[in-house]
C-alpha cells in the first residue's frame, strides 16, 4: 500500500528555506563563474576558464534546483524524485565546498 502524499506545504516550505539558504553562494558562484569565462579586460580566456566557468554555472544551477527536488521528494514520497534529489544535492555540497576552499578562504 503506497504511502499518503505530504501537503504542499512541505516541498514549499522546504523550497524557501533552500532558496533562503543558499542565495548567496548561487549569486556568488554565477558572478565568478561569469569572470572566469570572460576573463579579465586585457588578459586572454583560456579553455580550462571557459570548463571551470561552465562547471560552476552547472553547480549553480544544481543549488537552483535541489532544494525544489528535494521539497517534491520528501512531499510525493516516491523513490524515483529522491535520485535527483540526491544528484543535485551532491552537487550542491561539491559546489558549496569549491566555493568556500578556492574563493573564500584561499588556502594557497
Amino acid at each position: 500500500m503506497a504511502k499518503p502524499q505530504r501537503s504542499i506545504w512541505w516541498a514549499v516550505g522546504i523550497a524557501l528555506v533552500g532558496w533562503i539558504v543558499l542565495a548567496y553562494p548561487i549569486v556568488l558562484l554565477g558572478l565568478l563563474s561569469l569572470v572566469v569565462m570572460t576573463g579579465s579586460v586585457d588578459g586572454t580566456v583560456t579553455a580550462p576558464g571557459i570548463a571551470l566557468g561552465v562547471m560552476g554555472m552547472l553547480g549553480a544551477l544544481a543549488m537552483l534546483a535541489f532544494p525544489l527536488l528535494l521539497g517534491l521528494a520528501i512531499k510525493a514520497r516516491r523513490r524515483a524524485l529522491w535520485l535527483p534529489a540526491l544528484l543535485t544535492g551532491a552537487l550542491t555540497v561539491a559546489a558549496c565546498i569549491y566555493l568556500t576552499v578556492e574563493w573564500l578562504i584561499p588556502l594557497g
